[in-house]
């Protein structure tokens, strides 16, 4: 059977269902499931979904069965339609509350041979900057993603803070959305 972009699938070996979203060679594709991620998959492991018409029989009690079963993957695919729009919900309220992300592989192509007060610097730097377009921009909050390590730029990020912007409020960010290792600010203007 051959599979092309667009192409509607269920998985033979686990709940759910995708669309094809590019054919990587003869027996593999990538496929978006109902949650949005996509994955790589063998041909093998997936079948094209079909219409009510590929499931008639002659026998009437099971054509009720599948009727049942093609409501309730309608019903299913209503939920994941409402959880797409609370994941785009989500995504803007991040547009709310900027991020910035200071691990130094973030910030520059190689940090090889570098110091850590070179680092430390780099990183400061976006960070003030990173800050100074957040004020004039007017965000009411900000986060920053400083990684857990030693505590060290953690420690000049809250320094700052609290020397330059003392009405600024700040705490660990949420562990759920951030993990350990940010911080974030309530710009207080």
């Amino acid at each position: 059977m051959s599979f092309q972009v667009g192409d509607k699938v269920r998985f033979l070996n686990a709940d759910g269902f995708g669309v094809i979203t590019k054919v990587i060679d003869s027996n593999k594709v990538e496929v978006e499931n109902e949650y949005g991620f996509e994955e790589i998959y063998n041909l093998k492991e997936l079948v094209t979904e079909r219409s009510k018409e590929d499931y008639k029989t002659e026998n009437s009690a099971f054509d009720e069965e599948i009727k049942l079963k093609l409501k309730a993957d309608k019903n299913s695919n209503s939920v994941n339609e409402l959880n797409k729009k609370f994941k785009n919900l989500n995504k803007s309220i991040h547009k709310e509350r900027p991020v910035l992300d200071l691990h130094i592989e973030k910030l520059i192509d190689s940090h090889i041979g570098m110091s850590n007060s070179q680092i430390l610097n780099i990183q400061m730097s976006h960070f003030k900057s990173f800050l100074n377009h957040s004020i004039a921009k007017k965000s009411r909050k900000i986060v920053v993603i400083h990684g857990v390590g030693e505590g060290v730029l953690r420690h000049e990020i809250r320094k700052e803070l609290d020397i330059y912007h003392p009405n600024f409020e700040f705490h660990d960010a949420s562990y759920d959305e951030f993990g350990y290792g940010a911080t974030e600010i309530r710009l207080i203007l």
